[in-house]
């Protein structure tokens, strides 16, 4: 059974999100399974051909309704023995930027059809799509009565890549289909025929797989959700527990396994490297992108709360200027207390997992969220609200046997800050933090479950 992972970024070649950690880590995983499993994504400008060792692999030609568009194919195959394609086509992705251009929709679908042309030439079974803009591969696999079966991945529901209708005329669609696909009489939805015409749905938690049916996390596509909710499920991701290892990651100050000790030399060293006071105060990590869904907001409105608590802040991340200059403002107000990073740099965000006490993920609404999975492979604590990904991997230690974090439910400031003062007094009991710490370190994050529920789905869509 050979599957083929098509998606926008794949991990370590280009990272802009979650959605490169999966297609980096699964294929690897569902292969240790007997999966033939490959991925294929755009060759973007900022790919290096050289450092990655890509070599050529053949032309395609795709027919669009702009006429015939030529592709060329590169090839890498990674020391797991995962084979990597590469599109390139310098019209579309010679370009600095994976997204936010003004023709993604036209980029990514004509992407979609050099992709579809790639597997028959390579003879793959089973087509992995993953977000709206791959989406449009289930779609053309039903037009055309392609052999292959589709699975179709939501990662975020909130991006749909809405666009004009006239790109049906691109992707030569027949009326029908083109009628399926409308948003409304001038725009079309690609994450909406994914959804109707893959022969499974699968979103990145079981909790969030629920959520979307609804209207608060539905997005406008309840109704169409609901319509293919027999075949819709909800299947966590994991980390690859592999790359993610304080016992040899290169980029925290001391590696370390179960040792608590060793966890807080990083924890005083991360202090160091912050300018901090160093002292008995939680320090409480937070690694985001800085927009409204993560609940930024709350996290500044609660600051003098969780300072007066007697905790400190590192946060990480970039994107709105309106949270950027808030969190700012703070950290200037506790220069000793709280250190606020407007940047992307993925080696503190490692020293920021491997040094946090506890890690803070207040998010209003988080498809999986990644960043609580990677902070318990660390040893440190999450606080996070419940919802989607982060209901399914922490548990709350004041209502579950094994919790291994602190949970609350309203997306407020009061909520967040009450689950960090309970954080606080746990942590002001040695023994109580480090029975949590090791409660924490020892949670399963891997792929390994979520990899085999993979490979059933595959085998179900393979025999259907």
């Amino acid at each position: 059974m050979n599957v083929l992972l098509v998606g926008a970024e794949c991990d370590p070649f280009v990272k802009v999100g979650g959605l490169a950690d999966v297609l980096g880590a699964l294929p690897k995983y569902v292969n240790r399974h007997g999966v033939d499993a490959a991925t294929v994504i755009p060759l973007y400008q900022s790919i290096d051909k050289e450092c990655w060792n890509l070599r050529e692999d053949g032309t395609l030609n795709v027919e669009t309704g702009a006429g015939t568009l030529l592709f060329k194919v590169f090839k890498h195959v990674d020391q797991d023995g995962i084979v990597h394609y590469f599109i390139a086509q310098e019209k579309y992705f010679c370009r600095n930027n994976v997204y936010g251009e003004k023709d993604d929709a036209e980029r990514f679908f004509a992407f979609s059809m050099a992709a579809l042309e790639l597997a028959r030439r390579e003879k793959f079974d089973i087509l992995h799509a993953n977000d709206w803009h791959t989406a449009v591969v289930p779609v053309l696999v039903k037009q055309n009565e392609l052999h292959f079966k589709t699975v179709f991945t939501i990662h975020n529901l909130a991006y749909q890549g809405l666009c004009n209708r006239s790109l049906g005329e691109f992707l030569q669609l027949k009326p029908d289909m083109e009628s399926l696909l409308l948003q409304d009489k001038d725009s079309m939805n690609p994450m909406k025929g994914g959804i109707l015409f893959a022969d499974y749905v699968t979103t990145v938690s079981p909790t969030y797989a629920k959520e979307i049916l609804s209207p608060e996390y539905g997005m406008g596509l309840e109704n169409v959700l609901a319509q293919r909710k027999d075949n819709l499920v909800g299947i966590l991701n994991g980390i690859d527990v592999e790359l993610y290892n304080p016992a040899t990651d290169p980029h925290i100050y001391v590696n370390f396994t179960s040792e608590w000790e060793k966890k807080y030399e990083n924890t005083k060293a991360l202090r160091k490297e912050l300018n901090l006071e160093d002292g008995h105060y939680p320090l409480i990590g937070l690694v985001s992108r800085f927009v409204e869904q993560k609940g930024i907001d709350l996290v500044a409105c609660a600051l003098d709360g969780i300072v007066d608590a007697g905790a400190q802040l590192v946060a990480l991340g970039t994107g709105d200027k309106e949270y950027e200059e808030l969190l700012s403002k703070k950290a200037r107000e506790y220069p000793h207390m709280v250190s606020v990073n407007i940047t992307f740099d993925p080696k503190l965000a490692q020293r920021i997992y491997a040094g946090s006490t506890h890690f803070l993920m207040p998010s209003r609404f988080e498809p999986c969220g990644l960043g609580q999975m990677i902070a318990l492979r660390y040893g440190s604590v999450p606080i996070v609200r419940r919802t989607g990904g982060l209901a399914d991997t922490v548990f709350d230690v004041d209502s579950e046997p094994n919790g291994n974090g602190f949970v609350f439910d309203e997306a407020t400031a009061d909520s967040v800050l009450g689950a960090v003062k309970r954080a606080v007094s746990y942590y002001k009991d040695e023994r109580m933090h480090k029975n949590l710490f090791q409660r924490a370190i020892s949670s399963d994050v891997s792929w390994d479950k979520s990899a085999r529920a993979y490979v059933e789905l595959y085998e179900r869509a393979f025999y259907s």
